[in-house]
Protein backbone atom coordinates (compact mmCIF):
# COMPACT_ATOMS: atom_id res chain seq x y z
CA UNK A 1 0.00 0.00 0.00
CA UNK A 2 0.76 3.85 -0.40
CA UNK A 3 0.21 6.14 1.78
CA UNK A 4 -0.14 9.87 0.89
CA UNK A 5 -0.61 12.69 3.79
CA UNK A 6 -1.80 16.28 3.18
CA UNK A 7 -0.82 18.51 6.61
CA UNK A 8 -4.01 20.86 6.92
CA UNK A 9 -1.66 23.02 9.46
CA UNK A 10 1.76 24.79 8.88
CA UNK A 11 3.12 23.39 12.44
CA UNK A 12 2.34 19.63 10.54
CA UNK A 13 3.61 20.92 7.63
CA UNK A 14 7.02 21.44 9.08
CA UNK A 15 6.98 18.37 11.39
CA UNK A 16 6.40 16.29 7.74
CA UNK A 17 9.46 18.49 6.46
CA UNK A 18 11.51 17.52 9.07
CA UNK A 19 10.84 13.83 9.02
CA UNK A 20 11.53 13.22 5.50
CA UNK A 21 15.18 14.67 6.11
CA UNK A 22 15.94 12.86 9.34
CA UNK A 23 14.23 9.66 7.17
CA UNK A 24 16.65 10.40 4.10
CA UNK A 25 19.84 11.27 6.56
CA UNK A 26 19.53 7.79 8.63
CA UNK A 27 19.29 5.98 5.14
CA UNK A 28 22.47 8.05 3.99
CA UNK A 29 24.46 7.66 7.27
CA UNK A 30 23.92 4.20 7.51
CA UNK A 31 25.91 3.50 4.84
CA UNK A 32 28.65 6.07 4.42
CA UNK A 33 30.48 6.12 0.94
CA UNK A 34 31.41 9.16 -0.21
CA UNK A 35 28.35 9.83 -2.32
CA UNK A 36 26.43 8.88 0.49
CA UNK A 37 28.13 11.00 3.54
CA UNK A 38 27.79 14.11 0.89
CA UNK A 39 24.03 13.48 0.98
CA UNK A 40 23.81 12.93 4.30
CA UNK A 41 25.81 16.48 5.15
CA UNK A 42 23.59 18.19 2.49
CA UNK A 43 20.11 16.70 3.95
CA UNK A 44 21.67 18.22 7.56
CA UNK A 45 22.30 21.43 6.45
CA UNK A 46 19.10 21.70 4.70
CA UNK A 47 17.51 20.15 8.00
CA UNK A 48 19.35 23.27 9.95
CA UNK A 49 18.24 25.93 6.81
CA UNK A 50 14.20 24.96 7.68
CA UNK A 51 15.00 25.16 11.51
CA UNK A 52 16.63 28.41 11.64
CA UNK A 53 13.40 30.03 9.76
CA UNK A 54 10.91 28.57 11.87
CA UNK A 55 10.92 28.11 15.90
CA UNK A 56 10.56 24.73 15.85
CA UNK A 57 11.16 24.07 19.96
CA UNK A 58 7.63 26.50 20.07
CA UNK A 59 5.51 24.53 17.11
CA UNK A 60 6.65 20.86 19.17
CA UNK A 61 5.81 22.50 22.72
CA UNK A 62 2.59 23.91 21.22
CA UNK A 63 1.83 20.85 19.91
CA UNK A 64 2.69 18.62 22.66
CA UNK A 65 0.60 20.88 25.35
CA UNK A 66 -2.50 20.60 23.12
CA UNK A 67 -1.97 16.80 23.25
CA UNK A 68 -1.63 17.00 26.72
CA UNK A 69 -4.85 18.79 27.08
CA UNK A 70 -6.80 16.60 24.97
CA UNK A 71 -5.65 13.16 26.80
CA UNK A 72 -6.31 15.24 30.37
CA UNK A 73 -9.55 15.59 29.20
CA UNK A 74 -10.78 12.53 27.25
CA UNK A 75 -11.20 14.97 23.84
CA UNK A 76 -10.09 13.66 20.71
CA UNK A 77 -8.37 10.25 19.98
CA UNK A 78 -7.70 10.18 23.37
CA UNK A 79 -10.81 8.05 24.02
CA UNK A 80 -9.40 5.47 22.34
CA UNK A 81 -6.89 5.06 25.10
CA UNK A 82 -8.03 3.19 28.57
CA UNK A 83 -6.47 4.96 31.63
CA UNK A 84 -3.07 2.96 31.79
CA UNK A 85 -2.19 3.82 28.31
CA UNK A 86 -2.78 7.77 28.73
CA UNK A 87 -0.72 7.75 32.31
CA UNK A 88 1.96 6.33 29.96
CA UNK A 89 1.63 8.65 27.29
CA UNK A 90 1.41 12.24 29.46
CA UNK A 91 3.99 10.92 31.25
CA UNK A 92 5.89 10.63 28.12
CA UNK A 93 4.99 13.73 26.63
CA UNK A 94 6.22 15.70 30.29
CA UNK A 95 9.31 14.20 29.85
CA UNK A 96 10.28 15.19 26.18
CA UNK A 97 8.15 19.06 27.16
CA UNK A 98 11.21 19.04 29.80
CA UNK A 99 13.91 17.93 27.68
CA UNK A 100 12.75 20.78 24.92
CA UNK A 101 12.55 23.26 27.75
CA UNK A 102 16.04 22.76 28.84
CA UNK A 103 17.39 23.23 25.24
CA UNK A 104 18.84 26.36 24.92
CA UNK A 105 18.24 28.60 22.02
CA UNK A 106 17.64 28.16 18.82
CA UNK A 107 17.54 25.36 17.35
CA UNK A 108 20.68 24.33 15.07
CA UNK A 109 22.24 27.08 16.31
CA UNK A 110 25.16 24.80 16.77
CA UNK A 111 26.16 24.68 13.72
CA UNK A 112 26.36 28.87 12.91
CA UNK A 113 29.73 29.12 14.03
CA UNK A 114 31.31 25.98 12.29
CA UNK A 115 33.47 27.72 9.29
CA UNK A 116 33.42 24.45 7.16
CA UNK A 117 29.46 23.63 7.88
CA UNK A 118 29.14 27.17 6.82
CA UNK A 119 31.50 27.01 3.72
CA UNK A 120 29.57 24.35 2.27
CA UNK A 121 26.06 25.79 2.96
CA UNK A 122 27.34 28.59 0.72
CA UNK A 123 28.52 26.37 -1.73
CA UNK A 124 25.30 24.21 -2.33
CA UNK A 125 23.91 27.56 -3.67
CA UNK A 126 25.58 27.22 -7.09
CA UNK A 127 24.93 23.66 -9.02
CA UNK A 128 27.51 21.70 -8.59
CA UNK A 129 29.40 23.90 -6.57
CA UNK A 130 30.29 22.03 -3.74
CA UNK A 131 33.18 19.63 -5.31
CA UNK A 132 37.20 18.85 -4.07
CA UNK A 133 38.61 22.01 -6.66
CA UNK A 134 36.61 24.75 -5.74
CA UNK A 135 36.21 23.72 -1.80
CA UNK A 136 39.52 21.88 -1.36
CA UNK A 137 39.07 21.12 2.81
CA UNK A 138 36.09 19.08 1.27
CA UNK A 139 37.82 17.29 -0.47
CA UNK A 140 40.21 15.90 2.41
CA UNK A 141 37.11 15.41 4.95
CA UNK A 142 35.88 13.14 2.24
CA UNK A 143 38.98 11.31 1.93
CA UNK A 144 38.91 10.30 6.14
CA UNK A 145 37.79 7.23 7.05
CA UNK A 146 34.24 6.53 6.55
CA UNK A 147 34.10 5.86 10.14
CA UNK A 148 35.64 9.82 11.27
CA UNK A 149 33.01 11.22 8.44
CA UNK A 150 29.73 9.43 10.09
CA UNK A 151 31.08 10.26 13.51
CA UNK A 152 31.40 14.06 12.34
CA UNK A 153 27.88 13.45 10.93
CA UNK A 154 26.10 12.35 14.06
CA UNK A 155 27.78 14.93 16.16
CA UNK A 156 26.15 17.81 14.11
CA UNK A 157 22.91 15.84 13.82
CA UNK A 158 23.02 15.20 18.42
CA UNK A 159 21.32 18.47 19.07
CA UNK A 160 18.07 17.82 16.40
CA UNK A 161 17.57 14.47 18.32
CA UNK A 162 15.06 15.79 21.47
CA UNK A 163 13.15 17.52 19.07
CA UNK A 164 13.07 14.40 16.70
CA UNK A 165 11.71 12.25 19.36
CA UNK A 166 9.31 14.52 20.28
CA UNK A 167 8.04 15.15 17.05
CA UNK A 168 7.84 11.34 16.29
CA UNK A 169 5.65 11.06 19.41
CA UNK A 170 3.32 13.61 18.08
CA UNK A 171 3.06 12.62 15.06
CA UNK A 172 2.32 9.61 16.21
CA UNK A 173 -0.78 10.38 18.00
CA UNK A 174 -1.94 12.11 15.31
CA UNK A 175 -1.50 9.28 12.96
CA UNK A 176 -3.21 6.86 15.28
CA UNK A 177 -6.55 9.40 16.00
CA UNK A 178 -8.78 8.01 12.81
CA UNK A 179 -9.37 5.04 11.96
CA UNK A 180 -9.16 3.67 8.34
CA UNK A 181 -12.55 4.44 6.46
CA UNK A 182 -13.44 3.36 3.16
CA UNK A 183 -14.41 5.40 0.46
CA UNK A 184 -15.29 5.65 -3.49
CA UNK A 185 -14.54 8.90 -5.63
CA UNK A 186 -16.70 8.81 -8.36
CA UNK A 187 -15.25 9.99 -11.50
CA UNK A 188 -12.23 10.53 -9.70
CA UNK A 189 -13.31 13.01 -7.92
CA UNK A 190 -14.06 13.22 -3.81
CA UNK A 191 -15.11 16.28 -1.68
CA UNK A 192 -15.36 16.47 1.62
CA UNK A 193 -16.35 19.07 5.02
CA UNK A 194 -13.62 18.82 7.80
CA UNK A 195 -15.68 18.28 11.00
CA UNK A 196 -17.71 21.16 13.05
CA UNK A 197 -16.62 22.93 15.53
CA UNK A 198 -15.45 20.62 18.25
CA UNK A 199 -13.45 19.16 15.58
CA UNK A 200 -9.96 20.13 14.22
CA UNK A 201 -8.20 17.98 11.72
CA UNK A 202 -4.33 18.28 11.01
CA UNK A 203 -3.73 15.40 8.83
CA UNK A 204 -5.72 13.62 6.36
CA UNK A 205 -4.14 9.79 4.50
CA UNK A 206 -4.79 8.77 1.43
CA UNK A 207 -4.21 4.78 0.89
CA UNK A 208 -3.91 3.43 -2.49
CA UNK A 209 -2.82 -0.24 -3.61
CA UNK A 210 0.91 -0.24 -4.56
CA UNK A 211 -0.77 -1.27 -8.30
CA UNK A 212 -2.75 1.79 -8.93
CA UNK A 213 -2.16 3.71 -11.81
CA UNK A 214 -3.09 6.99 -10.17
CA UNK A 215 -2.04 8.88 -7.43
CA UNK A 216 -3.78 11.45 -5.30
CA UNK A 217 -3.77 15.47 -5.56
CA UNK A 218 -5.64 17.07 -2.20
CA UNK A 219 -6.74 20.10 -1.79
CA UNK A 220 -7.53 21.63 1.74
CA UNK A 221 -9.08 24.61 3.01
CA UNK A 222 -10.54 25.69 6.44
CA UNK A 223 -13.84 23.84 6.12
CA UNK A 224 -13.55 21.42 2.91
CA UNK A 225 -10.84 19.74 1.43
CA UNK A 226 -11.06 17.55 -2.36
CA UNK A 227 -9.80 14.97 -3.70
CA UNK A 228 -8.50 14.64 -7.23
CA UNK A 229 -7.32 11.28 -9.01
CA UNK A 230 -5.09 11.51 -11.73
CA UNK A 231 -3.05 9.54 -14.41
CA UNK A 232 0.44 8.59 -13.29
CA UNK A 233 1.56 8.39 -16.38
CA UNK A 234 4.96 10.28 -16.40
CA UNK A 235 4.87 11.78 -20.07
CA UNK A 236 1.77 13.93 -19.56
CA UNK A 237 2.86 16.84 -17.70
CA UNK A 238 0.23 17.83 -15.44
CA UNK A 239 -1.51 14.70 -15.29
CA UNK A 240 -5.06 13.97 -15.98
CA UNK A 241 -7.73 13.18 -13.97
CA UNK A 242 -9.04 9.27 -13.92
CA UNK A 243 -12.49 9.65 -15.06
CA UNK A 244 -13.80 6.33 -13.31
CA UNK A 245 -14.93 5.28 -9.99
CA UNK A 246 -12.35 5.17 -7.25
CA UNK A 247 -11.72 3.23 -4.33
CA UNK A 248 -9.74 4.28 -1.68
CA UNK A 249 -9.05 4.15 2.33
CA UNK A 250 -9.16 7.37 4.00
CA UNK A 251 -8.10 9.04 7.83
CA UNK A 252 -8.82 12.09 8.97
CA UNK A 253 -6.64 12.42 11.92
CA UNK A 254 -6.50 14.97 14.94
CA UNK A 255 -5.54 14.95 18.18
Amino acid sequence: MIIYEQPLDERIRLFLRMENLFQRFDYYIDSPSQGNTQTALELLLELNELSSRVDVKSAILKIIDHQTTAIRTNEGASVMMDTSEQEVILKVLSEKTKELYSLRGQLGQHMKNNGFLNLIKQRMSVSGGVNGFDVPIFHHWMNQPAETRAESLQEWMEPYQKSREAIDIAMGLIRNSAELEDHIAADGFYQATLGGRHKVYQLLRVTLARSSSYYPEISAGKQRFSIRFVSAEMHEGRGKQVIEDIPFKLNMCGF
